[in-house]
């Protein structure tokens, strides 16, 4: 599991943007769930074929239909739940963010506007240099809460001044 720090840094991000999507997601899934289970296809037409000998296979539609039913809902109720998971995972590690991180990450990442740097400086009254670092700084704080097993984060990387202990 070896993926370096800027893939890392980008995966991420990543997973941040689509935070915001989530709640969404998880309710269509539901929705889709609800409509799997009372979606039903019935019986098709009885055919008279030509049989050649006596057989106990009656109908098998029916439980076929009912089988790839039951797969498909299977299906639909781990990638909700996967995506659940996910949610709770982000919404842990947002817990450790000061005030300040928590009022950049819900402008910058987990707002249904694109807004910009330049935007976010002026709307939380602070440079843009420092909304790059405060930026850095929420993506490797929780960098760390998602994937615990780097050891090596580039949490060393950080600039004369800044909070080396995250």
């Amino acid at each position: 599991m070896s993926l370096d720090k800027k893939k890392l840094f980008r995966r991420v991000e990543g997973r941040l943007h689509n935070y915001k999507y989530l709640e969404m997601q998880i309710r269509n899934l539901d929705l889709d769930i609800e409509q799997e289970k009372n979606e039903y296809r019935g019986c098709g037409a009885i055919s008279y074929d030509e049989r050649t000998g006596v057989t106990y296979n009656i109908s098998r539609s029916v439980e076929n239909e009912v089988i790839a039913k039951e797969k498909r809902i299977g299906k639909l109720m781990q990638v909700k739940l996967e995506k659940e998971i996910e949610k709770k995972k982000i919404e842990n590690a947002l817990s450790c963010l000061d005030t300040n991180e928590t009022n950049f990450f819900n402008l910058f990442y987990n707002s249904k506007s694109k807004n910009n740097i330049t935007y976010i400086s002026i709307k939380l009254h602070m440079d843009r240099s420092h909304c790059y670092k405060v930026k850095k700084r929420i993506v490797y704080k929780i960098m760390g809460m998602l994937y615990p097993v780097y050891d090596e984060l580039p949490l060393e990387k950080w600039e004369k001044g800044d909070n080396p202990t995250l």
